[in-house]
Formats: C-alpha cells, structure tokens, sequence
C-alpha cells in the first residue's frame, strides 16, 4: 500500500497541471512549478497581458520559463519504468496455478483463465473474451477521457475569463482612482487659491491700517511739537521780571488764540472698517461651509451606494463563474 502511495506521489509530480499527461519538454517557472512547454505557451496565448501560474496563480514575467533537462530525464526513465511494469503485470494476469487469463468476469471485473470460466464460482456470471473487454471497458476509459477534457476546456475558459476581468478590473480601478486624485488635486489648488487670495487681502488690510496710523502719528506729533514749543515760551515769559513780562505779553496771548484747537481726525477711514468686517464674515461663514461640504460628500456617497446597492442586478456570467467556482471549491 506504502509503495503504491509513493508510486501515485512520483506521478503526480511528472504531471502536467494543465494536460494532466506526463511532462513533454518541461519548463520550470519562477515560482518553482513545472509545466510542458507546449501547454504553458498556449495557455499564456490566451492572455493578453499580466501573465501568472496556472497552478499557484502568482504572477511571473512572460515567457520567463528555463527547460527542465534533468526532469524531462526523469520523465523519460519513469515512463520506461511504467511500461515495464505494466508489460509484467500483464504476464502476471494468470490464475494462480491454472493457465494464462483468456477471459473477463464483468460482475467481479477480473480476468479468468479457461478452467475459471467454468467452475461453479463464475457460472452464472457474465462472461466475456479479455479482447472484447478491453475494447469495451477501453471504449469506457475514452469516453470518460473526453469528458474530463470537456471539463477541463470549461475550466480553461473560465480560467481566461478570470483572468481578464481581473484586468479589466483593474482597469476600472486605476481609471477611477486617476479621477479621485484629479477630483482633489482641483480641490487641493481651490483651497490653495482662495487661501491665497484671503490671506492677501488680509495682509491688504493690515498695510492700510499701518500707513494710516502712521500718517496719523505724524500730524499728532507735529501737534505735539507745536504746542511743547508754545508751553515752553509761555513758561519762560512766566519767570521773566515784571515790566519784561508785561512787553511782549499781548503777542503771546494773541498768539494763544489764533492756535487752532486739535480736533481728532479720522484715523481710519469706512472702507477699512468694511474691509475687516467683510473678512470677520469670511471667517465664520468658512467653518459652516467645510461642514456643509464635508456632509455633502459622506451623505451623497453613502446614497449613491444605497441606491447602487438596491437596484444592482447580479450579471449572469458572475453568477455562472461563482456556481464553477463553488463546484471546484466542493470536497
């Protein structure tokens, strides 16, 4: 029994995954599994791009694939060994003890000899010449053969198929994603032009709102200037004698009163005051707009999924390929 599993193993690792025959002109990929030459050529012709294992589904450059030449030896020697053992099984099929099998029992599916065929034991069953069983049960074999090839072009198909909706996918995919990144980088260079636009007027305003104090400064400090000079003459005439005092004190007093009184001007004019009023209006309309837009963009995502997700339909080759796939998927 133990050599009989290790005789299957051999098998199965000269196998080819996608003829199932023994490996004619092996390649080795590099994901380290081994294909014939023919089969992985034509199976990669089917695709247009993206090439990847038959068995593993990695994804491998195309045509990347070394010859096996100590494996196609192996092959060879284990064929060699298989038709030996197959032309001994054959000399074998004798009843043990009685004359080489000329017959085939269909009900216990063993070849008889002649005496076999007339004992008690196999009487009553069907009989028939190891010639005629061969060609029937052969008949069988191929027809069972044709179908798993069907079977397999089935799987084949849908193998192709899967491949080139995963392409088209991801087609979709990057289109997509090239429109979202378009869609914020417009909205990346909105925000950065109207933050450019309000921060200068800003700094606009912080200018006006400089020149005219210091405009203001000036005339206050020319005032200043004016009326230290007059205090200062006043004081002096104050501590001269009494008749000094007296001369020239009408000048000073009608001096005094041609002075203009310093009336405060304007310092800031209306329109700066708009100005800022404009950008406090700015400032706390700004807030309630990202809240707006950021509820605009989670609320009309989150319909249009919902509506997306009522009224899809299902397509019918998706659900063909899920059947196969849970079929595959079967223990």
């Amino acid at each position: 029994m133990a050599t009989g599993n290790i005789g299957k193993k051999l098998q199965s690792e000269i196998t080819c995954f996608v003829c199932l025959e023994y490996l004619i002109q092996p390649v080795t990929l590099d994901c380290g599994h081994n294909f014939c030459h023919a089969c992985i050529v034509k199976c990669w012709a089917q695709i247009s791009d993206g090439t990847s294992c038959p068995q593993c589904r990695v994804a491998v450059p195309r045509l990347n694939f070394k010859p096996n030449g100590q494996l196609a030896n192996a092959v060879q020697l284990i064929r060699q060994l298989s038709d030996q053992a197959k032309q001994m099984a054959r000399r074998s099929k004798t009843c043990q003890g009685h004359e080489p099998a000329m017959s085939f029992c269909k009900d216990d599916l063993v070849s008889i000899c002649v005496h076999c065929d007339g004992s008690q034991e196999h009487e009553t069953h069907n009989v028939i010449s190891v010639a005629q069983a061969a060609e029937e049960y052969k008949d069988q074999v191929l027809s069972c053969i044709e179908s798993l090839r069907k079977e397999k072009e089935v799987i084949m198909e849908h193998l192709s198929d899967t491949d080139k909706q995963n392409q088209d996918l991801i087609q979709l995919v990057e289109a997509e994603k090239k429109k979202v990144m378009d869609g914020f980088n417009h909205l990346r260079q909105l925000v950065l032009e109207q933050s450019t636009f309000w921060l200068t007027k800003v700094e606009e305003v912080k200018m006006e709102i400089t020149l005219k104090t210091n405009d203001q400064m000036a005339v206050i400090s020319k005032e200043l200037f004016v009326l230290d000079y007059i205090i200062q003459d006043m004081v002096e005439k104050c501590d001269q004698p009494v008749l000094e005092f007296l001369e020239n004190v009408g000048s000073i007093l009608e001096c005094y009163k041609k002075k203009k009184k310093f009336e405060s001007p304007m310092v800031f004019p209306p329109e700066i005051k708009h100005e800022i009023w404009g950008l406090q209006d700015f400032s706390a309309f700004l807030p309630g707009a990202m809240k707006q837009f950021e509820e605009t963009l989670e609320s009309g995502y989150q319909l249009k999924k919902q509506n997306e997700n009522t009224t899809l339909e299902p397509d019918p080759s998706q659900e063909k390929h899920l059947r196969l796939e849970e079929t595959c998927q079967d223990p």
